[in-house]
């Protein structure tokens, strides 16, 4: 009996991708009538039937929710979520949005979440795994209506979650340590920016800069702040650290405190003077990168964190599929003037995800 005909055999005779095939026979935006046209006569010549079980899947809707704070560094992550869902033509998802900031706005999405719970079923959740936007007895509510969580960032054992997709951040720590062994003598300090101790995210990436100058028996003294935010006095402190005069490197563990790290370089005259890596793609770190005031900066690959979170929870949600492994890590990258525009001109995170 003669093999049932696929959408890749579909794809490889018309010359396309899977995905192309999928939106040009699904009536999905994206495709130009030429090559729509195309697919579907190739489709049509090779006697191409859609399965029909992939057919109820996508006619079954499915409700999910994603929660992600409104900064700098999650719009990368929002937009992985959103390219992922907008290139998947074969599922029918009803995604809501719902950013938050901080104090009493976050205390509203959280009661938002709820109305909406009350008024319709949520069939999962994409959110950050270290947000305090749910207590523990409202993971013990959502667990209990079925309600699949998926989480990027970090983990968080009271969701129950399904699956966590999130940097290695040991791994990154050591990186920022050893960029700055190879460029200082032993004598030399080190100001280390080092964030929120009680957030996961941040105190492994000081575990893994900690255990990697341990390992090289480096001798180095190291000046440290935890602040973790944008305020003034938290500038006037990270001023105050890297004006020691024995202070050769500096570095940060987050995305806030390099931008006020790149500040405090401008503001001291030490731009340039001593070495300084900062963390993540914002606006205003990738000025200090141009400019010289950082020498790296470390790329945590937000896009690839959004995009594969929605894609498990989808895959959970509409074909039954288990990931493969409840906790994937995505990989880091060290960003130097010389590869910037690789990041600013082309569509570099989709290739990561």
């Amino acid at each position: 009996m003669a093999s049932r005909i696929t959408i890749r055999d579909v794809a490889e005779k018309a010359g396309v991708s899977i995905s192309t095939v999928h939106q040009a026979l699904n009536g999905k935006k994206g495709v130009g009538d030429e090559t729509r046209r195309r697919i579907q006569e190739v489709a049509g010549s090779l006697g191409y039937q859609p399965n029909p079980m992939a057919s109820s899947l996508k006619r079954k809707t499915r409700h999910i929710a994603v929660l992600f704070p409104r900064s700098a560094y999650y719009k990368t992550v929002w937009k992985g979520t959103r390219d992922y869902l907008d290139q998947s033509p074969n599922v029918n998802i009803e995604c809501t949005e719902m950013p938050f900031g901080e104090g009493k706005e976050t205390e509203n999405v959280r009661n938002s979440f709820f109305a909406m719970l009350e008024d319709h079923p949520v069939d999962g959740i994409l959110i950050t795994g270290h947000s305090d936007i749910f207590s523990r007895a409202d993971w013990e509510e959502i667990s209990a209506r079925k309600t699949a969580v998926s989480l990027i960032g970090s983990d968080q054992p009271m969701s129950r979650r399904i699956f966590c997709v999130l940097p290695d951040y040991e791994i990154i720590g050591r990186t920022m340590a050893e960029l700055l062994l190879s460029r200082i003598p032993p004598f030399g300090s080190i100001a280390l920016c080092a964030g929120n101790p009680k957030w996961e995210p941040h105190a492994k990436v000081v575990e893994g800069f900690e255990a990697y100058l341990n390992q090289a028996n480096a001798p180095n003294r190291i000046y440290r702040n935890t602040s973790w935010d944008k305020r003034e006095d938290s500038l006037i402190d990270i001023i105050r650290m890297i004006s020691q005069p024995d202070v050769a490197a500096c570095c940060s563990v987050l995305s806030q405190s390099s931008v006020l790290l790149g500040r405090a370089l401008q503001e001291t005259g030490k731009a340039g003077r001593i070495f300084a890596v900062g963390s993540d793609l914002s606006p205003e770190n990738i000025s200090f990168l141009q400019n010289g005031v950082f020498n790296n900066l470390i790329e945590k690959n937000p896009y690839a964190q959004g995009y594969l979170g929605v894609k498990s929870l989808v895959e959970y949600l509409m074909l039954g599929r288990q990931p493969e492994s409840d906790k994937v890590f995505v990989g880091s990258e060290v960003v130097f003037r010389s590869n910037i525009t690789m990041y600013e001109t082309r569509n570099y995170r989709s290739l990561l995800a």
